[in-house]
C-alpha cells in the first residue's frame, strides 16, 4: 500500500522512463561508493591470487555463478555464488593478465555501443596472452530475419500471443529501458577487433571453439543468440 503510494507520487512528477533510469544509476552509484570506501579492490586482488589455475571469470553471472575454485563470479546484483558486486561499465578491479578465460552471456546488450567496447577492452586487458572470451548476446540479425520469415514464431517464443511481431522486436531492443544496443555478427566482430582482440570467430551454442571450460551457455538463449569467441594475441 505504502509502496504503491510512493510510486504513484513519484510518477506524478517524473516519467516512468526517468525513474527507471534513475533507479539504475543510483544502484550502480551505491555499488561504486561501497566498493571504494571498503577497499574491495584489495580484497578482490587477493581473492584472484588465491584461485586455482587456470582461472576463469564469469562476467555478469546472475543466478548462474559457478561454484568452483577455478572461477570468479561477478555481477551488478547479489545472487547465487556471486563473489563480488561490481559496476562493470567502469574499469574492472582485476590486474592485467589475471584470467585464462572469460564468459559473458546476455550482458553487453545492457550497455551502449561505446560502453560495450569499453567493457571488451577491459576484458582484453585482464586476459592472459592467448586467453579467450565467449560473448553471448541477442542476435539482432536473426531476430529481424524471423520478423519477416516466421513472425508467429517470434511472438510464440517471447510474447503472450497477444503482441504483434513488431512489439516483440521492440521488446528485444528496449526491454523496459534495460537494453541499450543489439549486435549482429558484423558489428560484434568489428567492435571486438577495435577493442584489441587478435582473432574473433563465430561459434555455435554449446560448442567450444578454443577454450572448452568457458562454454557455460544457458540452453534457454539458444533460439535467439549470437555466440562469439575472441582471443587475445
Amino acid at each position: 500500500m505504502i509502496k504503491d503510494y510512493i510510486r504513484n507520487f513519484l510518477l506524478f512528477f517524473f516519467s516512468h522512463r526517468f525513474l527507471a533510469i534513475a533507479r539504475w544509476e543510483f544502484h550502480f552509484l551505491s555499488i561504486r561508493f561501497f566498493n571504494a570506501t571498503t577497499f574491495q579492490g584489495v580484497r578482490i586482488r587477493r581473492f584472484v591470487a588465491s584461485r586455482k589455475t587456470p582461472v576463469f571469470l564469469n562476467l555478469g553471472s546472475g543466478p548462474r555463478g559457478v561454484d568452483d575454485s577455478h572461477w570468479i563470479n561477478v555481477d551488478g546484483f547479489r545472487d547465487q555464488n556471486v563473489h563480488y558486486v561490481l559496476d562493470i561499465s567502469r574499469r574492472l578491479p582485476f590486474p592485467s593478465g589475471s584470467f585464462d578465460g572469460v564468459f559473458c552471456e546476455h550482458v553487453l546488450e545492457h550497455f551502449s555501443r561505446e560502453d560495450g567496447e569499453r567493457i571488451a577492452r577491459e576484458v582484453c586487458r585482464i586476459l592472459r596472452p592467448r586467453g579467450c572470451v565467449r560473448f553471448v548476446v541477442p542476435d539482432a540479425e536473426l531476430l529481424l530475419q524471423r520478423y519477416f520469415s516466421a513472425p508467429t514464431e517470434i511472438v510464440a517464443w517471447r510474447g503472450t500471443r497477444h503482441e504483434t511481431p513488431m512489439e516483440i522486436v521492440n521488446s528485444y531492443f528496449h526491454q523496459r529501458y534495460e537494453h541499450q544496443f543489439l549486435y549482429d555478427w558484423v558489428t560484434m566482430e568489428k567492435m571486438l577487433l577495435d577493442a584489441g582482440f587478435g582473432q574473433v570467430v563465430r561459434a555455435s551454442p554449446g560448442l567450444a571453439v578454443r577454450c572448452r571450460a568457458i562454454v557455460l551457455d544457458a540452453p534457454k538463449y539458444n533460439w535467439e543468440s549470437l555466440y562469439v569467441v575472441a582471443s587475445k594475441g
